[in-house]
């Protein structure tokens, strides 16, 4: 039996899901859902990015993030509270997926290399500031790398 939620809850795909069941909602990891309903070890909700975009999925396939709620009742909306240098590199290693596979169709060797390196770079950096456990210098530190990295790319 579903069981509403008593207050909106985001949770952030962790990993692939295609949403082969009856009214499933497929993910990609990084994409943002909002949870409406419970089922055991199933979620109803609707994809952040699509609002039209809705289902039903598994509840190992999302972890849960804190969130601010704004609105109440049906229109409620929850947004979460995530740092936005970790948005932005979810955001960006998404993008930068595609043109990855590109450069492997069109076998540009070189760009490949460099561009995987500095993807594997990113996620071992938003994962270290999503676990939390740096000091305050070592997080500043990390932060203006990533950044800098972030700005390679996008030149």
């Amino acid at each position: 039996m579903w069981i509403a939620s008593k207050t909106p809850k985001l949770g952030v795909a962790v990993y692939n899901w295609k949403g082969d069941v009856r009214s499933g909602l497929p993910l990609e990891i990084g994409e943002t859902v909002q949870i409406l309903e419970e089922n055991g070890g199933w979620y109803r909700g609707f994809s952040t990015t699509n609002r039209s975009a809705w289902g039903i999925f598994p509840a190992c396939v999302v972890s849960i993030r804190p969130c601010t709620v704004k609105g109440s009742g049906a229109t409620a909306i929850a947004e979460l509270k995530d740092d936005p240098l970790v948005r932005e590199i979810a955001c960006v290693l998404r993008d930068w997926a595609r043109l990855w596979k590109k450069l492997y169709v069109e076998r540009e060797t070189y760009r490949f290399s460099a561009v995987a390196k500095v993807m594997r770079e990113l996620l071992s950096g938003r994962r270290a500031l999503l676990a939390g456990t740096l000091t305050q210098d070592q997080t500043r530190a990390l932060r203006l790398k990533l950044v800098a990295k972030l700005d390679w790319g996008n030149r």
